[in-house]
C-alpha cells in the first residue's frame, strides 16, 4: 500500500513541475513582449479591444502566479485548476477561429511552438487537451511528494 501512495506522489510531483515549468514558460515569453501576445488575442477577434488589451496583461501574470505555485508545491490543486481553466478557455477560443476559418496564429509559446507550427490547428487541440489532462490529474491526485503543501493532500 505505501509503494503504491509514493508513487502517486512521484506522478504529482512529476505533473505538477512539468505543467508548471511549461506555464512558467509560457508567462515569460509573454510578459518578454506583450505586444506580441496582444496581436495574438486580437487575431482571435473575440474579445473587444478594452478585453484584449485586459487579457494581454492579466493572462501571463496569471500563467506566472500558477507556474511559482504549482512548481512550489504550494496551493497545487487551486493553481492546477487556474490554468486547467483557462486551457479550457484557450481550447474554446481555438475552436471558435476553426470554425470561423480565420488564419490566427497561438502565441502561447511565442515563436517555440512546439509541436504545433503554422496557424492554429488540430494540433493546438491536442496539445491543449494533454495539457488540461494534466492539470486533471494535479487537481485530482494533488501536488505530490516534495510539495510545500503536501499535507494538505491526506
Amino acid at each position: 500500500m505505501a509503494e503504491k501512495i509514493r508513487a502517486w506522489g512521484w506522478l504529482g510531483l512529476l505533473t505538477r513541475l512539468l505543467l508548471g515549468g511549461l506555464f512558467l514558460f509560457a508567462a515569460y515569453v509573454k510578459l518578454r513582449n506583450p505586444v506580441i501576445f496582444r496581436q495574438g488575442v486580437d487575431a482571435f477577434k473575440i474579445l473587444p479591444e478594452h478585453l484584449s488589451i485586459l487579457a494581454a496583461y492579466v493572462v501571463p501574470w496569471t500563467e506566472l502566479v500558477a507556474g511559482v505555485l504549482l512548481v512550489l508545491g504550494l496551493w497545487a490543486r487551486s493553481a492546477a485548476l487556474v490554468i486547467g481553466t483557462m486551457l479550457v478557455a484557450f481550447i474554446a477560443a481555438m475552436v471558435s477561429v476553426l470554425y470561423r476559418g480565420i488564419d490566427a496564429h497561438c502565441s502561447c509559446f511565442g515563436k517555440f511552438e512546439i509541436p504545433c507550427e503554422g496557424p492554429v490547428g488540430w494540433c493546438h487541440l491536442v496539445r491543449n487537451g494533454v495539457l488540461v489532462g494534466l492539470a486533471v490529474i494535479v487537481v485530482a491526485i494533488g501536488p505530490g511528494t516534495l510539495a510545500m503543501d503536501r499535507e494538505s493532500t491526506k
